[in-house]
């Protein structure tokens, strides 16, 4: 059974209400499944799902973690 946990909402900057979410997913896939880290775009949070969502598994959570950091330095 999928279990889900938000950890944060933030608010998508340059959107009226649009949102950022980032939580956790045990079992994401059915029983047994490795856990992930969910992160939804929402354009609007009037949406019942989010614009575009990505799931990251735990185990290549530190390097994409290194990798998002790498990229604010380069804006």
């Amino acid at each position: 059974m999928k279990e889900s946990q938000l950890i944060k909402e933030i608010p998508l900057a340059s959107t009226k209400d649009g949102a950022i979410t980032v939580a956790t997913l045990k079992e994401p896939y059915g029983k047994g499944t490795d856990p992930v880290v969910s992160v939804g775009i929402w354009l609007s949070k009037t949406s019942e799902e989010p614009d575009w969502k990505v799931h990251i598994p735990v185990e290549n959570l530190d390097e994409v973690i290194e990798a998002l950091q790498e990229a604010k330095k380069e804006l």
